[in-house]
């Protein structure tokens, strides 16, 4: 399943992220969509609260298209090998989507989590990425997965879908 504009997993992001703006309105009416600079950044809302950036629910393994929220891939690099979403120090805030609720959790707070959990030993397969890294062959990526109920020990805000 492709992760490109247009393509079904990129609507199901939008659709969440959507979802995720309008709650955040709810808690301040003058929050805003980033610039297109800031998201390269990887920031998708800027309010008086922080910058987030929205986690869709989604697969486990590639070849398994069911959505699921019980784990979560973080990303150390990206596909370029740039700094991921996790490292990334422009942005404050993680908001993980789940089937009621999204998590609200501190990007520092969980990478600092990763940190403590993950043995950082590399596997050669996705299904052996809890706690470990993880790179998707031909690619410069560098991935581990966490429970999502992980991070339920960090400080962390649940607002509840509409």
């Amino acid at each position: 399943m492709s992760f490109y504009k247009g393509s079904s997993s990129w609507e199901n992001g939008q659709a969440v992220e959507a979802e995720f703006y309008a709650l955040l309105l709810l808690r301040d009416p003058k929050a805003r969509k980033a610039t297109q600079q800031e998201q390269f950044n990887h920031v998708d809302y800027v309010s008086y609260h922080g910058t987030f950036d929205v986690k869709a629910m989604g697969q486990l393994r590639r070849n398994d298209h069911r959505q699921q929220g019980e784990f979560r891939w973080l990303e150390l690099n990206n596909v370029r090998g740039e700094v991921g979403w996790l490292l990334a120090e422009d942005m404050d805030y993680l908001a993980f989507e789940r089937v009621d609720d999204f998590i609200i959790v501190r990007r520092e707070d969980v990478r600092l989590l990763a940190k403590e959990l993950c043995t950082f030993d590399y596997v050669s397969s996705a299904g052996d990425a809890l706690y470990n890294l993880y790179s998707r062959n031909g690619r410069k990526d560098l991935l581990t997965v966490i429970r999502t109920d992980d991070m339920l020990v960090l400080d962390h805000r649940l607002w509840a879908k509409s």
